[in-house]
């Protein structure tokens, strides 16, 4: 046993391993988006199944010693591919579907290793049915799912925080090829065996209240009907894990930590249903789900008016509570060991469509994180069905009558409220004002018409907007009003440029479209270089505004990552000068052949989701590489959760710029923003317009140095706070716009 326990939790501490850590390595090459995640987990879901369907293959279709055989010369095969770092021929150009790229790139990176690794479960538990067929190998699976669960806790808080990517890598490769060796080692004792055991039935050791049933029950959990029952539980957990995944990243970060938290929760009701069955109470669960699922939408529809803790907590306890209900009736359908594999493989048969629902078909199907009441509704007529299928009175049931009635009337209400939010979200003209919204892979975007202002929203939060009317485009919009940081920023170089090249106009780059507001302080001698991921907010920024199109500035549109593109600027300079220097007859005709931005502007946050890969000291080397000696980086931090000062001190005081802090308004006291300036500039320094904005820094603040191997949103976030009452009262008072 102990052999069969060692590979099963080791193979399972390696597959939930490597999910953060691939994730995490290709998160900058696709914009730090959270669909990196979701597509992620469902390139694993998918695997996972072909792993059971493999497992499943070898169970009835191979004796012991040929299926032993077989599996080795697959671990010996993804031994040879435990490579598992991309190469950078991989990266994307910017243009590609993002989800195709991602599966593209996992697939010919950790494809073999994943698939490997997620035929052990089922495989191993085979075997020790097979050569210990009095021993139930159902507490193997919670084993499996404690060491996927340490997996996950530990990535945030030992692995990322301690070690490089590179060497994460390395022990990641180690430890697989220690693996393989315990696997095939694992399976020995099975070659002599001529046929599988068929095992002991463990449901034999329930108690027999636990195996008494109706006979409605019977007919409708047998035969054809049970492996859809099977695979529509774990259907419903996985949406639920999935689609709280995308609401948290929305509101912070797309980060390991916020991609663990629900997916730990997930593991864990594996662990508690699979390992201790009586800890699965309905009487205590289906309260719990139908009570959180209302705190959940009570949380979304507050919309930016819920504090982060309330956020998380809400969501993080739904989660749970769906994931506990889910398995824990998945668990008490289980069937004899000698099903084992069907058993898992409709398991992941269900987990699979769960992932392909939430990142393929839902960004189609919705416009709005929708999945998520549609997963609530799922799962909250789970109980009802147990009511209706399982009538016997016990400690457990709920359906009894101290509880029951009360209970049936709660899980109603939830269920009727989350109908109405879905019929209310999936309104064409909810919410009101809306002109246009869209989602694709890098969230949620619109455009909303108040009066004769329209805006444009990116998940929750207002990122530019436009006067209508007579002489619109020539108005400051939002946060690129007289007084924000953009036009302190540009309007104090245009006055340094003036004493200086005063025929040459400014040289500005931007990460981050939004409406294309910034045009509106563009000159006809200025050049304005957009970076932008998402070709909807190109979409929306030429369709429903004018900036682009009226603006007398020349404007560019470089789609893909801002900093893959800048990296990739800079590199293409490098060759010219190179070049150059390589050509005596052309050295003299151009001085630099790329040049260089007098302002850089770091503007690419979705909602209040901040891009962590935009803010590490390998970044801010690409952009002091983009940006002249003279020039200015500006970074926008404005955010309701994250505090960026002390992060960006630190770049800036590492690359040799001087780090200002703005606190800026528009003259109508709206608009409040925060933004930083970085620059070695002397006469930008001492600027009075900078001065007039310019904050002292914190006393008491600690710089943080950001890297790619190690960056801790959590050392930045702010968690107080739960429902910001006087912002929703003033909602009923009529605003200007």
């Amino acid at each position: 046993m102990v052999r069969y326990a060692t590979t099963i939790f080791l193979s399972a501490f390696l597959l939930f391993q490597i999910q953060p850590l691939i994730a995490k390595a290709i998160l900058p090459w696709f914009g730090g988006t959270a669909a990196v995640w979701t597509t992620c987990m469902m390139f694993f879901q998918l695997v996972l199944l072909l792993g059971y369907i493999y497992s499943h293959l070898l169970r009835y279709s191979f004796s012991p010693k040929t299926a032993w055989l077989i599996h080795s010369v697959v671990l010996g095969t993804a031994a040879c591919f435990a490579n598992i770092l991309p190469a950078e021929a991989l990266q994307p150009e910017g243009d590609e579907n993002p989800t195709v790229a991602i599966l593209r790139l996992l697939l010919l990176t950790i494809g073999l290793p994943f698939f490997a690794l997620s035929t052990t479960g089922p495989l191993v538990q085979a075997w020790q049915s097979a050569s210990h067929p009095q021993r139930s190998a159902y507490r193997l699976y919670a084993l499996s799912n404690l060491g996927s669960l340490l997996a996950l806790a530990s990535f945030p808080f030992l692995f990322e925080r301690f070690f490089s990517l590179a060497t994460q890598v390395n022990l990641w490769r180690i430890s697989f090829l220690i693996f393989c060796g315990v696997c095939c080692w694992s399976g020995w004792q099975t070659v002599r065996l001529q046929r599988w055991a068929e095992g002991v039935d463990s449901n034999l050791a329930l108690p027999n209240s636990a195996r008494e049933t109706n006979l409605r029950k019977q007919l409708v959990t047998k035969g054809f009907f049970m492996p859809m029952i099977w695979a529509l539980l774990a259907m419903a957990a996985s949406i639920m894990c999935l689609a709280t995944t995308n609401l948290m990243c929305q509101e912070v970060a797309s980060i390991p930590l916020l991609w663990i938290l629900p997916l730990g929760l997930y593991l864990l009701s594996f662990i508690i249903c699979f390992d201790r069955p009586a800890w699965y109470r309905r009487r205590i669960f289906t309260p719990l789900l139908a009570v959180s699922s209302i705190v959940a939408l009570l949380v979304l529809h507050l919309n930016v008016y819920a504090g982060l803790s309330l956020q998380i907590g809400g969501l993080a306890t739904v989660c749970f509570a769906a994931s506990m209900t889910c398995h824990g009736e998945l668990e008490r359908l289980k069937p004899a060991p000698h099903q084992l594999t069907w058993y898992y493989l409709m398991v992941a048969v269900g987990g699979a469509l769960g992932g392909i629902f939430v990142t393929v078909v839902a960004p189609h199907l919705f416009v709005g994180f929708f999945e998520f009441q549609v997963g609530l509704l799922v799962c909250l007529s789970i109980p009802l069905a147990v009511l209706y299928f399982d009538r016997r009175p016990s400690s457990d049931s709920t359906f009894n009558p101290a509880g029951g009635l009360a209970t049936v009337v709660l899980v109603f209400l939830a269920g009727t409220l989350v109908v109405c939010s879905l019929v209310m979200v999936l309104d064409p003209n909810f919410p009101p004002g809306v002109v246009y919204k869209a989602r694709n892979e890098y969230g949620l975007v619109s455009v909303e018409k108040n009066d004769d202002y329209l805006r444009f929203i990116n998940g929750r939060i207002e990122h530019g907007g436009q006067h209508l009317g007579a002489n619109a485009n020539l108005t400051h919009g939002s946060y690129y009003q007289p007084g924000s940081g953009v036009a302190v920023a540009i309007e104090s170089f245009r006055n340094y440029l003036a004493t200086r090249e005063p025929e040459r106009g400014l040289r500005i780059g931007i990460l981050g479209l939004g409406a294309g507001g910034m045009l509106t302080w563009g000159q006809p001698n200025d050049s304005f270089v957009f970076y932008e991921i998402n070709p909807e907010v190109v979409r929306i920024a030429n369709q429903y505004f004018s900036f682009l199109k009226d603006s007398p500035a020349r404007s560019e549109i470089v789609m893909g990552d801002g900093r893959l593109q800048l990296e990739r600027r800079a590199k293409r300079s490098q060759h010219q000068i190179e070049s150059v220097i390589g050509n005596a007859a052309t050295q003299q005709q151009s001085e630099s052949p790329v040049e260089k931005f007098d302002l850089l502007f770091l503007d690419a946050f979705s909602s209040d989701s901040i891009p962590i890969h935009l803010m590490t000291s390998e970044a801010f080397f690409v952009y002091t590489r983009n940006l002249s000696s003279d020039g200015v980086l500006i970074a926008h931090i404005s955010n309701r959760f994250v505090d960026l000062r002390a992060v960006l001190y630190q770049q800036a005081v590492d690359k040799g710029l001087t780090p200002m802090l703005l606190n800026c308004k528009s003259p109508d006291g709206r608009f409040p923003t925060r933004w930083i300036l970085m620059t070695s500039n002397p006469a930008i320094i001492h600027s009075p317009l900078v001065q007039q904005f310019r904050t002292p820094w914190p006393s008491d603040m600690q710089p943080l140095r950001w890297t790619d191997d190690h960056a801790s949103v959590a050392d930045v976030i702010d968690w107080s706070g739960t429902i910001d009452w006087k912002a929703l009262s003033e909602l009923k008072r009529p605003k200007k716009k």
